[in-house]
C-alpha cells in the first residue's frame, strides 16, 4: 500500500502534559516511521483523520467539529476514527465531556476506546457503534519507559512509593495521596515507607511528609520512577490514564483502587485497595514485593503494541473505503451551506426580537 495521508486534531505540545498529548506524539510517530504522513492540520485529499480531542479547547485541539465535519462533506472518501479517551466521571463534574464525545461520535466512521471500562460507560448513553468499534489499550515508549530488572529490596529497606500526574484535579485520588502523607507521621509507616509526588498539586493541600517534584517529561520522568520501587495510584474513574502505565514499564508494581480501567490494567501486575482497607494493602504489597516485581517484568503495555494496532485498523478501513469510494457533493452545495450558516443564526435572532416586541406590546396594550 501507498504511504497514508493521516491528519491528528491535536496540537503537538513536546513539553510535560497530559497522556492524550502524549497518546498522539507516539501514534505520529510510530505512523511516519512506516512512511505515512502525518499532519496535525486538514490537508488536502486525507486518508484518515484521527479524532484524538473531542474538545475544541485552543491549547490541545487543533481543529474541531465544524471544520470535520465541512471537510467529509467535501471528501466523502476520507475516513473519520473517533478515540474515546475521557469521560466527565473523571473530573467529577459535568465539563460537556461525554455530550462532546457523543456529538464527535456522530462523525466517525469508527471508535477505539482505551478501555472496556470507557466502552461500557458510552454504551449506557447510548453510544453504540456495534461492530465499528474495538478497545485498544494505552501504551508508553519502551525506550524511554523500561524496568532496572535486578532492583533489590532488603528486609530493612525503606519501600519507595511514587506517583505522578499532569492534572491537579482532586479527583486524581489525592485523598489517598493525603491519607499516606498523614500515615507517615506515625513512626511505623514512616520506618517502612517514603512517598514521592510528581506533577502539579492542587490549591489547599499541603504534603508535610512527601517529597514533592514539580512534572518532569520523559527521560527525566522516567529516571526518577525507577528509583521508587511501588507506583500507587487512586484515580476516580480513569478511562485509561498513562500515569500507571508509566510506572508499571518502569517496573514498578503498582498499588491501585478499584475505579475505572485501573482494574483492567493493573490487576495482574500489583495489589487492589478500596477505601476502607488501603492501610492493610499498603503492608500487603511490601510483603509481596518481590513476587510482584517479577511479574511487572512481563508487563505489555508499550506504544510500539498500541501504535501498531492503530496502524492495523487505520490501514484495513482505507481498504475497504477504497473498494466502495463514494461520489463527492458537488462544491456549490458545500459553499450554500456555509453561506447559510450566519444567516441561519440571523433569523433566530429576529424571531426571538419580535416575540420579545409581540409579548410587551400585547401587555402594553
Amino acid at each position: 500500500m501507498n504511504p497514508l495521508r493521516i491528519s491528528i486534531n491535536a496540537n503537538k505540545i513536546e513539553s510535560a502534559y497530559g497522556g492524550g498529548n502524549q497518546a498522539a506524539n507516539t501514534i505520529e510517530d510510530y505512523l511516519t516511521k512506516k512512511g505515512h504522513n502525518v499532519y496535525r492540520n486538514l490537508k488536502k485529499n486525507l486518508d484518515v483523520i484521527l479524532v484524538f480531542s473531542s474538545r475544541y479547547n485552543a491549547q490541545t485541539t487543533s481543529y474541531g467539529f465544524d471544520d470535520i465535519s465541512d471537510y467529509i462533506v467535501a471528501n466523502p472518501n476520507t475516513i473519520v476514527i473517533q478515540r474515546v479517551n475521557s469521560c466527565d466521571e473523571q473530573r467529577g463534574s459535568d465539563l460537556g465531556i461525554n455530550s462532546s464525545m457523543l456529538k464527535y461520535n456522530k462523525l466517525a466512521d469508527y471508535t477505539i476506546f482505551i478501555s472496556q471500562f470507557i466502552k461500557k460507560l458510552f454504551e449506557t448513553k447510548g453510544l453504540i457503534p456495534q461492530n465499528s468499534s474495538q478497545v485498544i489499550l494505552n501504551g508508553a515508549d519502551n525506550q524511554i519507559f523500561y524496568p532496572l530488572k535486578h532492583k533489590i529490596l532488603n528486609k530493612h529497606d525503606k519501600l519507595k512509593i511514587v506517583t505522578h500526574h499532569w492534572s491537579s484535579n482532586f479527583m486524581k485520588g489525592f485523598d489517598i495521596y493525603e491519607r499516606l502523607d498523614q500515615l507517615l507521621d506515625i513512626q511505623s509507616f514512616k520506618n517502612s515507607f517514603e512517598f514521592t509526588y510528581i506533577g502539579n498539586v492542587p490549591v489547599g493541600v499541603n504534603f508535610m511528609n512527601t517529597t514533592v517534584i514539580k512534572p518532569l517529561s520523559k527521560n527525566l520522568l522516567a529516571e526518577e520512577l525507577r528509583q521508587h520501587h511501588i507506583y500507587l495510584t487512586a484515580a476516580r474513574n480513569e478511562a485509561a490514564g498513562m500515569h500507571h502505565i508509566e510506572g508499571m514499564m518502569c517496573g514498578l508494581p503498582v498499588l491501585f483502587l478499584n475505579s475505572g480501567a485501573l482494574p483492567e490494567y493493573c490487576r495482574p501486575y500489583g495489589i487492589e485497595f478500596s477505601l476502607i482497607n488501603f492501610e492493610d494493602k499498603l503492608m500487603e504489597i511490601k510483603e509481596q514485593y518481590h513476587d510482584l516485581h517479577e511479574k511487572i517484568l512481563t508487563c505489555p503495555y508499550s506504544s510500539e503494541l498500541m501504535a501498531s494496532q492503530y496502524e492495523k485498523k487505520i490501514v484495513e478501513l482505507v481498504n475497504i473505503k477504497k473498494s466502495k469510494p463514494k461520489t463527492n457533493r458537488r462544491t456549490s452545495k458545500i459553499l450554500m451551506n456555509k453561506i447559510k450558516k450566519p444567516f441561519r443564526k440571523l433569523h433566530m435572532i429576529h424571531k426571538k426580537v419580535s416575540r420579545y416586541y409581540k409579548k410587551h406590546s400585547d401587555i402594553n396594550e
